[in-house]
């Protein structure tokens, strides 16, 4: 693919951008809605979808005017431009999937300890059963920690399935396993069922998703001589 066919795609990919966010709006809005709708911050639910959407825009956008130094965001913008390039389809998929991701980094700011339901008034988090791979597949195996929690990834299981007593106990555990903030953002995010390559994006930093793979792989192994205590925390609720 050379420039001058990357310029091209470049401008067609987000000029249809621009279309899909125009046209499927109110898509965008319910899947907000159904995702963070409950939050207080979420309110007013006109004003998250332009954010959303906006954010969605900053990191494309960013991605398709990459410098040569900005190693990952180049990488992403040929990835981009490739799928594009062979299914038309492609920006409405990216746009949903990246609107997941702008709901589950709220999700993560808003109730990761910061707004907790108010017990007197009868709230609680919505839950959800764990799978049956996510409370069968773990065997107490250290080396089994990172296929076990994708496991209960894959099982439907977030942040929003555990009460907050839950969430308040096993952050107090990460910390107390000596990870720092940036690990325990990654293990969060990891459980959310986000990709490396999503955290990267995240990222107000030009970082590659290998950055984030590695610092999962060394919490993991910070986490393993204690595996059977996260594994009791995180199975408390739906033991």
């Amino acid at each position: 693919m050379d420039n001058d066919e990357k310029q091209e795609l470049s401008g067609a990919l987000l000029a249809e951008f621009y279309v899909v966010t125009r046209r499927d709006r109110n898509l965008i809005r319910h899947m907000v809605g159904q995702r963070i709708g409950r939050y207080p911050e979420a309110a007013d639910l006109d004003y998250m979808t332009y954010g959303c959407i906006a954010d969605i825009e900053r990191i494309l956008t960013g991605q398709l005017n990459a410098q040569s130094n900005e190693v990952s965001k180049v990488k992403e913008r040929q990835r981009k431009l490739f799928e594009f390039k062979k299914d038309k389809n492609y920006v409405k998929k990216y746009v949903l999937e990246a609107t997941k991701s702008f709901c589950r980094k709220k999700r993560y700011y808003w109730g990761h300890g910061k707004n907790k339901p108010k017990l007197e008034k009868g709230e609680k988090h919505k839950e959800r059963k764990a799978g049956r791979a996510a409370r069968t597949h773990y065997s107490g195996d250290a080396n089994q920690v990172d296929a076990w929690l994708s496991s209960i990834a894959a099982s439907g299981l977030n942040m929003q399935s555990f009460h907050h007593d839950t969430i308040q106990e096993l952050d107090d555990f990460l910390k107390e396993s000596g990870l720092n903030d940036k690990k325990i953002r990654c293990f969060w995010d990891k459980l959310e069922g986000m990709t490396f390559v999503e955290m990267s994006e995240q990222d107000s930093l030009s970082s590659s998703p290998d950055k984030y793979r590695k610092r999962y792989k060394r919490l993991i192994t910070q986490l393993e001589s204690q595996s059977g205590k996260l594994k009791d925390i995180l199975m408390r609720d739906y033991g």
